[in-house]
């Protein structure tokens, strides 16, 4: 990418027929920048911005390069702004969770100027900081039960990312995945609620996991604790309880011999006929929501719903036949034959 923009971090990105917005996090500030064919026509009607727009529009699903082509595209106009709104200063801590969701925030519209476009500052819409902002209010129920139940509340302010010391500028600006309490040294995975309903999805299941139920031989990902804004109001998200030395199926399985497959998928469907038995759905089947750990054992996560294209079906999701459905799919994707059996529904 062109060396004159500053060292930055994708946040989140929409590209229609006729709009496109991206936003990003550089030196600790967010940009929210924003484009329509309307203003790339400007006042004389000249297509010529908005024919390089659709090239985009047409070639980006395609070529991996056309994204971070069409990413500089964007953010080349935003450079002047973007070096006097959030300058190069030191990072030497990463950020807390507090200050990394309550950024100062800018928005920058694009526009043709003279052939060419241009950055243009507007008044920040409050509507999307809000769709950019974790956040669940206290009195929802599925909080209230966790705190009911003796689940740890942790305020944003005492929670900061982890980096790896070779970090680059770049790697500050990242949203937040693992995260530590200052002051001690115990890794959690951090899980935003952006989304409600996956959220208290997720909480659910995790809070009957601490049920004797589902004993510590089970593995499956465990709740560590809730994140609170500083307000003591609202929940920022969720903490799981880290799975140190762990990597994803899909990255365990490149090297591992056929034995070592053939038990990963045992696991997992025990693991999945277990959770079924108990009437809970895994939901979002798919190799990368597998850890297997330093021991070779295979670790079920993420229970917050969905579902990828290519394992499951979307009219499936979120059911027993959506989870068997996918588990197929990571048994044909480590190259195996169905096992077992004596496992399987009716």
């Amino acid at each position: 990418m062109d060396n004159d923009l500053p060292p930055f971090a994708m946040i989140e990105f929409f590209f229609g027929d006729c709009d496109a917005a991206l936003t990003i996090m550089s030196r600790g500030k967010r940009f929210h920048v924003f484009l329509t064919t309307e203003d790339l026509r400007g006042p004389q009607e000249d297509e010529a911005l908005v024919q390089t727009f659709h090239s985009f529009r047409k070639s980006i699903d395609d070529d991996p390069q056309a994204m971070e082509a069409f990413e500089e595209w964007m953010l080349k106009p935003c450079v002047s702004y973007m070096n006097q709104l959030a300058p190069s200063i030191p990072r030497v801590e990463p950020p807390s969770l507090a200050e990394y969701f309550n950024p100062e925030t800018f928005f920058l519209k694009l526009a043709k100027k003279e052939g060419r476009l241009e950055a243009i500052r507007c008044p920040v819409d409050p509507s999307v900081t809000h769709s950019l902002t974790p956040r669940v209010l206290m009195p929802d129920p599925i909080v209230s039960e966790a705190i009911s139940e003796g689940v740890p509340c942790i305020p944003a302010s005492q929670l900061v990312a982890i980096l790896e010391p070779d970090a680059h500028e770049a790697d500050y600006d990242l949203v937040p995945n693992t995260v530590r309490a200052i002051g001690r040294d115990t890794q959690f995975h951090f899980k935003g609620a952006f989304e409600q309903k996956s959220f208290r999805r997720e909480l659910d299941t995790l809070l009957r996991f601490r049920s004797d139920s589902f004993p510590g031989d089970l593995f499956v990902s465990r709740l560590g604790g809730l994140v609170t804004w500083d307000d003591g109001l609202s929940v920022m998200g969720l903490l799981v309880e880290y799975v140190h030395g762990s990597e994803t199926l899909g990255y365990a399985a490149e090297e591992a011999p056929k034995a070592e497959k053939e038990k990963w998928a045992r696991q997992i469907r025990a693991t999945v006929k277990r959770l079924h038995d108990a009437n809970i759905t895994w939901g979002d089947v798919k190799p990368d929501n597998v850890l297997i750990d330093p021991n070779g054992d295979a670790w079920v996560i993420d229970f917050g719903g969905g579902c990828a294209d290519g394992w499951v079906d979307q009219e499936l999701e979120g059911t027993k036949e959506g989870d068997l459905q996918g588990l197929a799919g990571i048994e044909s994707f480590l190259e195996i034959t169905a096992v077992g059996h004596e496992a399987r529904e009716t």
